[in-house]
């Protein structure tokens, strides 16, 4: 993945601004090289290796508040991320430094920003509160005059904050992915048995509708290949859409994510003697990733079918219900009646990697399924009772695009 390394300097004392621009450009001027695109203003960005030759940074330079939300516009739009800033909070116009981090924040949250000031007019303790709690951990602050190596240690500190964040996203949508092929493989050879009746039954009435010459026979054979070919292709659109590398958020109903993790494992459930009972009452649409949703059901139900190894009964529903603080929200709950899970077990279910099934298990499961619940901004919890069962509870709030 190749590094974001795009700094963003906004201040309106041109002096000043030459000052960074000399502190990040290159030793070897040889080295420089121009970029091509430009910032909402028409200046070129100053581009080149930074303070030392292994190193180097693009500079956007905006001399207003409203001239950087500009160019972050202008960069997003584009496909281009600005991974860090430093703000002067005394800008000529009608946005501080401050109000402009806040603007550009709301457009990229990812942005990593340091605060400048010659007047010590803003505590750290007013300016975390204009921020946020979220963004703490995304600001830094410099007194003016600065020098060479506080800004380029800034600079260093930012950027590598910035990519090493964006690589640990990486990272986590590559286990999520490699969790959502393990779940379908164990699905697999049911889903393959499956299709195969399904290829018997197409087979079959196909050959009976022709060997017949009663028209109404015909009719019935053919209606019921086309019901297994119907299914067939149910299976198969479940397939794609549970195997999705990236999520994709939109206004979709939960039941659907459940109806789908149902067709992936229902040749399982009926091999393993499980019957499922669905007790679903109207919902309102939830902004949700079908497919990552999915995944928690399959992760959930594969779980309730280990757990009853001699068959037992699985309840799912899904009906509206308003979160501990009130807020709108939807909640699904499988139960089963399986052998419940130890008290010691209990509180490590949703560690990463932790699992009790041996080479049967990866233990990913319950720890993916609790992240992405958490990335819809829900929660998954889990009641439990030895030699009676199991019940995980996922509620997702109802939120708009």
């Amino acid at each position: 993945m190749k590094e974001n390394r795009t700094i963003i300097i906004v201040d309106d004392e041109p002096e000043t601004v030459k000052g960074y621009v000399d502190f990040l450009r290159p030793r070897e001027a040889a080295a420089v090289r121009r970029s091509s695109r430009q910032s909402a203003s028409g200046e070129r960005p100053v581009t080149g290796p930074g303070p030392s030759p292994d190193e180097a940074y693009e500079l956007l330079v905006a001399h207003s508040g409203e001239e950087a939300v500009r160019i972050a516009e202008t960069e997003l739009k584009a496909g281009r991320r600005i991974a860090a800033g430093f703000f002067d909070v005394k800008l000529e116009g009608g946005m501080d430094g401050l109000s402009t981090i806040q603007a550009i924040k709301a457009m990229d949250p990812e942005i990593h920003c340091v605060v400048v000031t010659a007047y010590h007019d803003r505590t750290v303790e007013e300016i975390n509160q204009i921020f946020g709690e979220e963004f703490k951990d995304q600001w830094d602050y410099l007194n003016k005059p600065f020098t060479q190596g506080e800004i380029v240690q800034k600079a260093r500190q930012m950027i590598a904050a910035w990519n090493r964040r964006r690589q640990i996203e990486v990272m986590n949508r590559q286990i999520l992915q490699a969790e959502r092929m393990a779940a379908v493989g164990q699905v697999a050879r049911g889903i393959g048995h499956e299709f195969g009746n399904i290829l018997l039954r197409i087979i079959g009435k196909t050959d009976l509708a022709l060997l017949s010459t009663d028209v109404a026979k015909i009719h019935e054979h053919l209606q019921v290949s086309m019901r297994a070919a119907e299914r067939a292709a149910v299976i198969v659109r479940n397939l794609q859409s549970f195997s999705k590398a990236e999520p994709v958020f939109q206004m979709a109903d939960l039941t659907a994510s459940l109806e789908e993790a149902l067709s992936l494992i229902g040749h399982e459930l009926a091999k393993y003697s499980v019957n499922v009972e669905k007790r679903l009452s109207p919902i309102p649409p939830v902004k949700l990733d079908s497919g990552g949703l999915a995944q928690v059901f399959l992760n959930l139900l594969i779980n309730a079918t280990h757990a009853m190894p001699q068959g037992g009964r699985i309840t799912a529903t899904i009906e509206e219900r308003k979160g501990t603080d009130g807020t709108p929200g939807v909640v699904a709950r499988i139960a089963d009646t399986g052998t419940g899970i130890p008290p010691e077990v209990l509180p490590r279910i949703f560690e990463f990697a932790f699992t009790t099934k041996g080479d049967r298990g990866s233990g990913l499961g319950l720890s993916v399924s609790k992240q992405i619940v958490d990335a819809h901004g829900g929660e998954l919890s889990v009641a439990t009772e030895l030699g009676k069962g199991t019940e995980f509870t996922i509620w997702i709030p109802v939120r708009s695009l």
